[in-house]
């Protein structure tokens, strides 16, 4: 009789997410759930897409916003990985449970300084939101240009 109540609620439980072992797969492609704008506040900022393609241990996450494209590539395992350009970059990515942990350093030379950012992907259980909470700290206070601070964006799956 135990071994078929527990049979029963794993069987239950299984459609509504993730079985225990299993790692998230973010693929697909989101669109930015915006708040509605409030009168007089003038008309608000097309939403963001974000394109993910999944394979294996590596991450590809694709952002557009404004007409504005910038594509960044994750390795899952843990290592770094460095992006060049004029911002450069080095990022650290781990699943850990249900969740994708992304810390970035990232070398800003205008701004002579070195931005920390935390990211938190989470999938919500019917897999159709994505909630990304980002946190951006400066080594300088000094910092003009960059958005500091943190803030939570929700993207619902196409």
């Amino acid at each position: 009789m135990r071994v078929c109540a527990c049979a029963l609620a794993c069987s239950l439980l299984l459609p509504l997410g993730l079985s225990a072992n299993e790692e998230p797969d973010f693929s697909g492609i989101y669109v930015q759930t915006l708040p509605k704008p409030r009168p007089r506040q003038g008309k608000a900022s097309p939403p963001s897409r974000l394109r993910v393609v999944q394979n294996g241990r590596v991450l590809e996450a694709t952002f557009t916003v404004e007409g504005k494209t910038t594509a960044n590539t994750y390795y899952l395992d843990g290592t770094y990985n460095s992006t060049p350009g004029g911002a450069s970059r080095r990022d650290r990515a781990k699943v850990t449970g249900h969740t994708l942990l992304i810390d970035s350093t990232i070398r800003a030379p205008q701004a002579d300084t070195t931005l920390h950012m935390k990211q938190r992907w989470q999938l919500s259980r019917d897999r159709r939101r994505l909630i990304i909470r980002t946190t951006v700290s400066a080594a300088s206070e000094r910092v003009t240009g960059f958005p500091l601070g943190s803030w939570e964006k929700v993207y619902r799956r196409q």
